[in-house]
């Protein structure tokens, strides 16, 4: 790790914590599939309530990652190649970044005085497969902590990821080709990753939860809804949604929702509205009060 990291900013410093955002998207809908990962920044020093307006303008795009087949490589490494490009990307793209947060630039904050402000990456918004391309580990794997793969069900507290670990590591794989270490904790073999020069930064802290990908499609689909389906039926299931009395308001599956080969996030919305309406008169009241819990729990997460 960086030495810097270890040390405190000067007296005065000013903290701008930086929060980066990223989602890989088709460039147009005439370009076939043709992607790009678009960056955007902005500040955490904004108040969230004026940050989230469209209208404000407080993030900016500064920069598009390039997402290129890679062709002209073996089909066997084009997946690490790929991994690699993007970290080589980003630590381009962030390079002032990491000079500014080191050293400090004079600005002038909006009281008027002049102030020695420090950017620093405070904040990483990604969906849970761009947040393991982040942190350099597999899908199968935690970004945040080393939790085994076949236990992340379990009531158990895992150590969470070091960044000065993590760097060690990869520096043991470049050399030896072999580590235990690398492979229990579901490294990828990405040694330069953009994130070991930035100061004062923890990635794996910067990571934020990924609504749709953990809550939405984790938590509700993959495990609520599944858990009910194998309780009461998959036909009832879709009997129940069938049966949903119409409202403006509400979306009516006519067909069930086992038929559905592919949900997005306002799919998930739709069905948790009017899902412990439809289990009332068909599961028991302890599964009831599960399904109210979770329900509750995803729901508040979201308040701003």
């Amino acid at each position: 790790m960086d030495p810097i990291n270890k040390m405190k900013l000067p007296e005065g410093a000013v903290v701008a914590p930086v929060i980066l955002s990223l989602d890989k998207t088709s460039l147009s809908q005439f370009s076939r599939d043709k992607k790009a990962w678009p960056v955007y920044l902005t500040i955490g020093n904004i108040s969230e309530d004026v940050r989230c307006q469209v209208s404000a303008h407080t993030t900016v795009l500064i920069g598009y990652l390039p997402v290129s087949k890679l062709e002209c490589f073996q089909k066997k490494g084009r997946l690490l190649t790929g991994y690699r490009l993007f970290h080589h990307s980003m630590s381009l793209l962030l390079c002032p970044l990491a000079d500014a947060g080191r050293h400090g630039r004079d600005m002038i904050c909006a009281d008027g005085y002049l102030c020695r402000v420090h950017p620093i990456l405070a904040a990483y918004i990604a969906d849970f497969p761009e947040q393991c391309l982040v942190a350099c580990n597999k899908e199968s794997q935690c970004p945040h902590c080393l939790v085994q793969s076949n236990k992340r069900g379990d009531l158990e507290d895992w150590a969470s990821r070091s960044m000065a670990d993590t760097l060690k590591t990869l520096n043991r794989m470049r050399k030896n080709k072999r580590s235990r270490k690398f492979d229990a904790e579901g490294l990828r073999a990405v040694f330069d990753p953009f994130w070991k020069d930035l100061p004062f930064t923890n990635i794996f802290a910067c990571l934020t939860p990924d609504i749709l990908h953990q809550l939405h499609k984790g938590i509700f689909h993959d495990h609520l809804v599944q858990w009910c389906m194998s309780i009461i039926g998959e036909k009832e299931i879709d009997a129940q949604f069938q049966a949903m009395t119409h409202y403006p308001a509400l979306r009516c599956f006519k067909k069930g929702i086992s038929s559905v080969s592919q949900w997005t996030g306002s799919e998930h919305k739709e069905m948790q509205r009017v899902f412990i309406g439809l289990l009332a008169s068909a599961v028991d009241d302890r599964i009831l009060v599960v399904a109210h819990s979770l329900l509750d729990f995803i729901y508040y997460v979201q308040l701003q």
